[in-house]
């Protein structure tokens, strides 16, 4: 049986001195255990209360060099015995701990790279030839064998085997504005013997900023790119093996210190049903590099202001199965909290028009305020501007440019996915018959978020006509909403043919 490959994570348990921000020095223990991570110090000093959002620094008996990064404490305590000193303790939560051979200052830009796995990095970038067994490697058994024969005589049998690692370690290598974003193979392998030789592999995420930025810069650096592969594989991926490079002030030293947050991102859905495969998936950087390359670059380009509507869509599909009318009000805001540049333009209402729209807002304002007022107010001033049906329709436009033949009557969709936001939200049920379209609810909701991420990629430079003439499973959202449109169209017009 070939050995597993081991995580390189530091051990769960640190017991040693730890210096408080107020200075003081105290013996502790601390247990990572993702969001449970707790430091218990005690001294026989008492213990000033931690700030919140401070930094506590650690040295383990064993050597390593702890620090701990936004802490949060529910205060101090003591303990008082009879005929015995008076002993003091504390638990401690930090947001970061960082293990290695030195301590980090916070606030200090000191990191030069962050590197990390996540879930479901080997169907994305499926490296298939990379790795391989030699099928029949008698014609070549002894070529592999000469540098061990110049030790020793080695026998050859009937069946060799050889396996083999291209050596081709870099997958992909991005310039992007966050900085250098490049894939690499890690791959590990044992030196043979009686108990067997095996090769097995890691694929590592490396992001190196322009120039050197903070701990907390380089994790939010981290969650960006993690975002995208999530919208990439189709579900919310859980992070792991995180490092991050560090550098003296000199430029000189380097340390590679492991990084453990206490809230680590988790698989969204660990379900068959939901697990990507390598031909559904929308990007393909082994065969469609280039493509992949600038799909990544603009997608990081445009996070600045794209980012809290990505958030909210990962939010969506970290939902897998489970739908509701909470997850279609979210899908659906989506797209109001857009950037300006990616909704239409607000138009100029006619001049006679807007006096009127102004003379009304000035006779509203003359009233105290109030719920009413105050939302009859707030309308006015947005006449003209996009709103949420006009917004989805635009982001709708861009996915009919490409795939408008494959999903006919998706400006629809949109609309009747809308409308039930708005009942959902306001309770208005004038324009729709509800009942008739409960049971649509998810492909309403899947419809949403197909929009917003197709029309996303797109934008940034995805070839959809490649992937659409490609047949498809169910192995990616996109290729699943694919898949039933037309059954659940048919089922939509029928719900709202009266």
């Amino acid at each position: 049986m070939p050995k597993k490959h081991r995580s390189n994570q530091q051990p769960a348990r640190f017991l040693g001195t730890y210096t408080l921000p107020d200075g003081h020095s105290a013996v502790g223990e601390l247990k990572l255990k993702g969001s449970s991570t707790l430091l218990k110090v005690h001294s026989s000093e008492f213990i000033a209360g931690v700030e919140a959002a401070s930094c506590v620094k650690g040295t383990a008996y064993t050597g390593e060099r702890l620090t701990l990064i936004d802490c949060h404490s529910p205060g101090s305590g003591r303990t008082n015995f009879r005929d015995r000193p008076t002993r003091f303790h504390a638990d401690i939560f930090p947001h970061y701990v960082t293990v290695g051979q030195r301590h980090v200052e916070p606030a200090d830009p000191c990191v030069s790279g962050v590197h990390f796995t996540t879930t479901d990095l080997a169907t994305l970038f499926y490296d298939f030839d990379a790795f391989g067994a030699v099928i029949d490697a008698k014609p070549i058994i002894d070529v592999v064998l000469r540098e061990r024969r110049q030790l020793r005589p080695v026998e050859v049998g009937e069946r060799p085997q050889i396996l083999y690692f291209t050596g081709r370690d870099c997958i992909v290598d991005v310039r992007t504005a966050m900085g250098r974003v490049s894939v690499h193979h890690r791959p590990r392998q044992s030196f043979g013997g009686p108990t067997g030789v095996y090769i097995e592999n890691r694929i590592i995420v490396s992001i190196e900023p322009h120039e050197l930025v903070t701990i907390n810069d380089a994790a939010g650096r981290m969650y960006d790119v993690a975002c995208f592969l999530s919208m990439a594989a189709g579900r919310a991926q859980g992070i792991d093996h995180i490092h991050v490079t560090t550098t003296d002030v000199s430029g000189t030293g380097t340390q590679v210190l492991a990084v453990h947050p206490s809230h680590r991102w988790k698989v969204s859905d660990r379900g068959e049903e939901c697990r990507p495969h390598p031909a559904d998936v929308p990007l393909d950087p082994i065969r469609h590099r280039a493509e992949f390359e600038v799909v990544l670059a603009d997608w990081v380009g445009r996070q600045s202001s794209w980012g809290v509507a990505r958030w909210r869509y990962l939010e969506c599909i970290r939902g897998s199965n489970e739908y509701g009318p909470e997850r279609l009000v979210a899908a659906a805001n989506m797209f109001d909290i857009l950037p300006v540049d990616a909704v239409p333009l607000s138009a100029k209402l006619p001049d006679d028009f807007a006096a009127t729209r102004d003379e009304c807002v000035a006779k509203f304002e003359k009233y105290a305020r109030g719920i009413d007022r105050d939302r009859a107010i707030s309308e006015l001033k947005r006449l003209g501007r996009p709103s949420l049906p006009k917004k989805v329709a635009h982001r709708v436009s861009i996915v009919d440019s490409r795939l408008g033949a494959r999903f006919p009557d998706l400006q629809i969709v949109g609309r009747v996915a809308v409308k039930c936001r708005d009942f959902f939200v306001h309770g208005n049920s004038d324009e729709i018959d509800y009942p008739k379209l409960h049971g649509l609810v998810p492909f309403l909701t899947d419809a949403l978020e197909f929009i917003f991420a197709a029309s996303d990629f797109i934008e940034a430079g995805w070839d959809p006509d490649r992937w659409n003439s490609d047949a498809h499973g169910w192995g990616h959202g996109f290729a699943r909403f694919r898949s039933h449109y037309e059954s659940a169209l048919a089922d939509l017009r029928r719900a709202i043919a009266n």
